[in-house]
Order: C-alpha cells, then structure tokens, then sequence
C-alpha cells in the first residue's frame, strides 16, 4: 500500500455505522419494554391477590416471583475471578492507567484475574466500578508488545462504553438470564408427575424469555461488531500497528490450542504447574498448523449472532492504519508477572477444581 494513501477507515461508507447506531437504540428500547415488565407483574400481582380468591393469589404470587425476578440489578462481580487491588499489583495498574491517559479512557477500579482465555471490560456493583478482567491464559501467552494491544482494545471500550454490560440494557440482559434459569425445564425421572406438570409450564413460560433474550442479542450484535472496529482502532493508535495484528493473529491461531487444553481430562488428572505444562502444550504446535489455521480463518464471513467480526477482516482493517510506532511502550514484565504470580496460583487450582467436577459428575 503507498505510504500516502489514507487507510482504508477513511473510504468506509456510514452506512454500517449508521445501521450500528440504529440497532443500539432500538436494543436500548427493547431494554427498557424489559425494565417495564417488572413494575407491571408487580401491579398484576397485588391485584390478583387483592382479590382473596385461590385462583388469584396463586397467580398473583407467580406475577410477584416475575416481577422479584425480572428486577433491574447491577452486574456481580465475576465469581471466579480473582481481584487484583492497586496495592496487590501497582506496576500493572500503573501500565493500565497509562495506557487509559493515552486514549482519554476513565479510571479503572479494579483488575481481575481468571481462568478465560479472553479479556473484557465491564461495569459491577451498585456503584458501577470498572473492572478489567485478564484471562491469565490468554495474558501467558502473548509478548509483551501483545500484551499493552490487550489491554489497549479493553481500555479503547472503557471509552466507548459498551451497552451490552451497561446500567439499561446490561441490567435488562441479565434479568432475562436469571428468569431463563429459573424457567428451565429440569425434570428428571423419578421427579414425580407433579413436578412434570410445573416445569412444564415454567418452560413454556420461558419461551417468551428466550426469544427476548435472542431478540436483545441480534439487535446488539451489529453494534457490538462495529464496536469492535473502533477499538482495534483506538488500539492500534496506543499500542501500534504491528502489536494490534500480532494479537488479533494470536486469538485465530494458538488461542484455539489454549482451549483444547483447557478442556482436555489432563487438566483433572495432571499434578504438573499448570502454566509450565500449557506454554511446552503450545511449543509444540507445528508452524503448519498455525498457517493452516490461517487459511482457515480467510473463509469466516460475518454473522449476525456473534458480537465479534471475523478476525481477518479486523487484521485488514488494521494493517491499513496509519500507526506503525505505539504511543504506550512495553515495560519489563518481570515485575508484572511476579504480582500476577499468586493470582495465577488461584486460577489454575480452579481451573483443576472445575475439570475434575466436571470428570466425576
């Protein structure tokens, strides 16, 4: 590509943005119809019991069990992770808020460490604290330089805001989760006909829920894709080109390998560090295996029904930025690592725990 010419972002038509922009909103309504529902089973609920009738105070309980259920409530923390506070960690804190004054991102409140073989940015409790959580074995197998693009595309949506973790459609999102928990047909036999009877209606009860669910994703989707773009964007202006592609090439390429292993019975069953035993697991992966993996991701088109682009699009769109150099450079990460040390610790006996429950269920 000649040095002169504008990268491709800038012949990129509005269209996509603007259809992004349309479907973030009309997720924002969908939403707030969610957030209306529990007032409405709340009033349906005192008025059916308000009644004195056996019909309408047993109908009238289910609508205030909807209504409990359906409540608008703040993101949890995510139970397996691990927290990281400022003092347990200040040099990774402090790459963290460089790379946040570098892309104008707002302050984070607290980094968490778990067992994903991903990274995200999120908002939790009343207080809607931001969180970064850092898969560790994602986090172990990326050079330094992948390392600040990491952290740079979770900032890049601290800046962004991203509505699928925010107060009114995060909120909405995980309502309806909890309600399809709850409406989920769990019989089993030697449960009893009775029980037959109520799990069947709970699950025709979840019909409902369900489609609110996928109807809420797929309008969240396109704007999640395209927010996607703008971060790989704002990430390659703080961690340069190259870091960006590298990392993107990562997760279509070793990141699949992680997951094998993690999913693997050697996980249950291995006394060896978890960690030592993952980096000789990926050493050993042929070259012609990643650049069949390569080729293989050229075909992946894009789809409605997941929140990321296709990784070769991302790649191409990256390639044609215009920052070869970062912004934010990599620091020594020996120190880093030794502050993740006792997380990491935590994580992998979690990780074991979970596969050998898995193993023996």
């Amino acid at each position: 590509m000649p040095a002169d010419a504008p990268p491709e972002s800038a012949h990129r038509p509005s269209a996509p943005r603007t259809a992004g922009r349309v479907s973030r909103t009309a997720g924002y309504v969908l939403a707030l119809v969610v957030h209306l529902l529990a007032p409405a089973f709340l009033v349906t609920g005192v008025y059916l019991i308000a009644g004195l009738t056996v019909v309408g105070v047993l109908f009238g309980l289910v609508a205030l069990d909807l209504a409990w259920l359906l409540r608008p409530r703040p993101a949890p923390f995510p139970a397996p992770a691990v927290p990281l506070t400022r003092s347990d960690a200040p040099h990774l804190y402090a790459l963290i808020d460089g790379i946040g004054e570098a892309l104008a991102a707002p302050r984070t409140d607290l980094i968490a460490i778990s067992g994903e073989v991903n990274a995200s940015f999120r908002t939790y409790g009343r207080r809607r604290d931001r969180l970064v959580e850092i898969g560790y074995p994602l986090w172990l197998i990326l050079t330094p330089e992948e390392r600040v693009a990491l952290l740079a595309h979770e900032m890049a949506h601290a800046r962004n805001g991203d509505a699928r973790h925010g107060l009114v459609v995060g909120s909405a999102l995980h309502s309806l989760h909890e309600l399809r928990l709850v409406t989920h047909f769990g019989w089993r036999p030697g449960d009893g006909g009775t029980d037959l009877i109520t799990r069947c209606l709970l699950a025709l009860l979840g019909l409902p829920v369900r489609a609110l669910i996928l109807l809420l994703e797929l309008l969240l989707n396109h704007s999640s894709q395209q927010a996607e773009y703008r971060a790989d964007e704002m990430q390659a202006q703080v961690a340069g080109v190259p870091a960006t592609a590298s990392l993107l090439d990562v997760l279509s390429t070793r990141a699949p390998s992680v997951h094998d292993f993690l999913g693997s019975s050697a996980v249950a069953v291995g006394t060896w560090d978890l960690w030592t035993a993952l980096r000789s697991h990926l050493d050993a992966i042929p070259p012609a295996e990643l650049d069949r993996r390569r080729e293989a991701a050229q075909v992946e088109k894009t789809r409605v029904d997941t929140t990321h682009p296709p990784t070769h699009l991302r790649i191409r769109r990256v390639l044609a930025l215009p920052y070869p150099t970062p912004q934010v450079s990599a620091p020594a990460m020996e120190r880093i690592e030794a502050e993740l040390e006792r997380a990491a610790g935590r994580v992998a006996r979690s990780l074991r725990e979970d596969a050998q429950s898995a193993r023996y269920r």
